[in-house]
C-alpha cells in the first residue's frame, strides 16, 4: 500500500507509552514504539562512479525476526502476512489510517511538519550524488513520485530536477488535494492506484522515485512492484528508495497503520530478488535523534 508519508513515512507517528530508563523511545514515520536496544547508525558509502556498491548476489536470510508497537515478537516477518486474510487485514488498515488524516504537511508527516526541509534538503543532495555530468540526460526526464499524496516531494524536489512528473497516489482524498495545490506545467498524470496493483507504462519513466510508502508492502508485493518498475523504466533508469531503516536490531511494525520499518539487510535482500543493483546508499543526515533512521538507496537494473 502506499501513499507519501513520513507522510507516510508516510507519517511520524504519535508517542502515548511511557518507556522505562533502560529503554530508548523511538519515533518513525508511520508509528511509535519503544525499542529495547538503541538504534545506531553506520558511516556513509559510495562506490565509485559507475561501480554498484553492492551487487547482492548472495543469498540472505529470509526469517528475519521482529517486534511490533504493541509488544509481540515474531519469529519471521513473514508471520505478518502469510496467508489472504492476514494480508488483506494488513492493507486494509493502512487505508483506514490513511482515510483518517488531515490532506496538509502536517498531517502527511504524523505532525512533525518541520522534517519536510530537511528531508527535501537531502534527497537533493542525494540526486547530486548519483548523477554525474557523463550521464545521459535522459536521467532528468520523466519521474514518477510514488505514494505521493498531497504532492509534498513533487513540489518541493521533483519538479525542480525532471522535466515531466507523473503522481500515484491510493488515496483519492490525498490525490486531489495535491491536484489543486500543484500549479506547476511539468506536472503531467494523477494516478489513483495502490502500488502493490500499479502497472507503470512500459519505458515511460527516466526515474521512479518510492518515498515512505514501500513500508506499507508486503514482501512478495514489494519484489513484484519492483519488477514492474523495471519494465517501466527507460534504458538507463534508476529507481530511487527513501524509507524508514533500522540500522541495529530487528524490524518493527507500527499498527497504528501497519507499516514495517525494515532493516537494512532485508530492503537489500528484497533488492536482490527484484533482479535490481545497488548503485549508491546514504543515511539521511540532520534527522531527529528520536526518529527511526532514514536511508536513500539509488538503484538499476541488472
Amino acid at each position: 500500500m502506499d501513499t507519501d508519508r513520513t507522510r507516510r513515512p508516510f507519517s511520524v507517528p504519535r508517542v502515548s507509552q511511557t518507556s522505562p530508563a533502560h529503554e530508548r523511545r523511538t519515533l518513525f514515520l508511520g508509528g511509535s514504539v519503544v525499542h529495547r536496544r538503541p538504534i545506531g547508525g553506520r558511516p556513509n558509502s559510495q562506490a565509485p562512479a559507475g561501480e554498484p556498491l553492492f551487487t547482492m548476489e548472495k543469498p540472505l536470510v529470509e526469517a528475519w525476526p521482529g517486534t511490533d508497537s504493541t509488544g509481540a515478537a515474531y519469529s519471521s516477518h513473514l508471520d505478518l502476512w502469510n496467508d489472504e486474510e492476514k494480508k488483506s487485514s494488513w492493507y486494509k488498515k493502512t487505508l483506514e489510517h490513511w482515510a483518517a488524516q488531515d490532506a496538509t504537511v502536517n498531517g502527511v508527516l504524523g505532525g512533525f511538519p518541520e522534517t519536510s526541509e530537511p528531508d527535501l534538503r537531502e534527497s537533493r543532495r542525494f540526486l547530486k550524488m548519483v548523477r554525474r555530468p557523463t550521464d545521459p540526460p535522459s536521467q532528468r526526464g520523466t519521474v514518477l513520485d510514488c505514494g505521493a499524496g498531497i504532492g509534498r516531494v513533487t513540489e518541493g524536489l521533483l519538479v525542480h530536477e525532471f522535466g515531466q512528473v507523473d503522481l500515484v497516489e491510493p488515496n483519492v482524498r490525498l490525490l486531489e488535494a495535491a491536484r489543486e495545490q500543484i500549479r506547476n506545467a511539468k506536472v503531467d498524470r494523477f494516478i489513483n492506484s495502490s502500488l502493490e496493483q500499479f502497472q507503470p507504462e512500459e519505458g515511460r519513466y527516466d526515474t521512479i522515485w518510492a518515498q515512505w510508502v514501500l513500508l506499507y508492502l508486503t514482501d512478495d508485493d514489494l519484489v513484484s512492484f519492483f519488477e514492474r518498475c523495471k519494465k517501466g523504466l527507460t534504458r538507463d533508469g534508476l529507481i530511487f528508495v527513501k524509507e524508514n531503516v533500522v540500522l541495529e536490531g530487528q524490524w518493527i511494525v507500527d499498527r497504528d497503520d501497519n507499516s514495517i520499518s525494515r532493516t537494512d539487510a532485508m530492503y537489500k535482500d528484497i533488492f536482490r530478488k527484484a533482479g535490481l543493483v545497488l548503485q549508491h546508499e546514504l543515511k539521511q543526515a540532520h534527522w531527529p535523534s528520536d526518529l527511526v533512521p532514514v536511508k536513500m538507496y539509488a538503484l538499476r537494473q541488472r
